[in-house]
């Protein structure tokens, strides 16, 4: 069994120098939050209480990835800690520019942390089995390396059901096939209604496709210019975009079939009045 601590002494690291730090889901997205906005990111995880990361020179960060597994981001230097009353005008309206908790800027210290470059070839290809809901999310303790996902794989693909996967995802899969080939192959099997969600808005856009190449096929031009050639969606951020499938139809089904299950869908979710569809 390889661990993680294994992994660091690969790397050229102590692991008694090194905190494994999980991340919830509480006040950000963890995952998407570190993907599309790093600022953010590091802000957020700046504030702490006192004394959280002990003497570390590093803390080794992590974001809920499947059941009690996590997914690894990147190593960051803990270079200086700032207490309350050092903080200045300036960190409380970093609090507020972020929309994170104003309390923060009373309650807690300030961690000067570095990203830095040893590790960044696992960020988010390392998994390692965290634990249940009672495991703290600051660690000391050596943890399982579950997988390393290839360079460009994302997640393994599930169900149709369960579905959803943002453009970052979305441009994994396209750009590279080879490495995510279950997703490649279940999505060309398949015909049928899809939505987009955007997450900064709320709105949502129903679609379908049909054809050569199915779902997949249809879903490879939003992974080319973030609209997919939709005049509804020129203009919005792709970033903030989640796809999942609302309904599968049979692949010997015609267009016209498909176009009116794509209608019902609009009708039952409101998109044309409340959404981003307009036909």
């Amino acid at each position: 069994m390889i661990t993680v601590h294994r992994i660091f002494e690969i790397y050229g690291l102590d692991p008694k120098k090194i905190r494994l730090v999980r991340h919830g889901n509480k006040e950000i997205p963890i995952l998407e939050t570190f993907r599309n906005n790093l600022p953010k990111f590091e802000v957020y995880q700046s504030y702490q209480k006192p004394r959280r990361f002990g003497n570390a020179k590093y803390i080794a960060v992590f974001a809920p990835y499947h059941k009690t597994t996590a997914i690894f981001l990147g190593l960051w230097e803990v270079v200086d800690c700032k207490k309350h009353h050092e903080f200045t005008k300036e960190n409380l309206k970093e609090l507020k520019k972020y929309n994170l908790p104003e309390n923060w800027f009373c309650d807690n210290v300030r961690y000067e942390l570095k990203l830095s470059n040893n590790l960044s070839d696992l960020s988010e290809r390392l998994i390692i089995e965290w634990g249940g809901a009672t495991v703290s999310w600051v660690q000391k303790k050596d943890k399982e390396v579950v997988e390393i996902k290839g360079k460009n794989a994302i997640k393994d693909f599930g169900s149709f059901d369960s579905l959803e996967i943002d453009f970052y995802e979305l441009k994994k899969i396209v750009h590279h096939p080879d490495e995510n080939v279950t997703w490649v192959k279940s999505l060309s099997s398949v015909n049928g209604i899809y939505l987009i969600k955007d997450i900064k808005t709320g709105k949502l856009y129903v679609g379908s496709a049909y054809g050569e190449h199915g779902i997949y096929g249809r879903w490879s031009t939003y992974a080319r210019n973030g609209h997919g050639g939709n005049r509804e969606l020129q203009g919005l951020n792709p970033d903030n975009f989640k796809f999942s499938i609302l309904e599968i139809v049979p692949s010997t089904s015609t267009a016209e079939y498909v176009i009116e299950c794509e209608n019902k869908w609009k009708n039952k979710l409101g998109t044309r009045e409340f959404g981003l569809n307009k036909n």
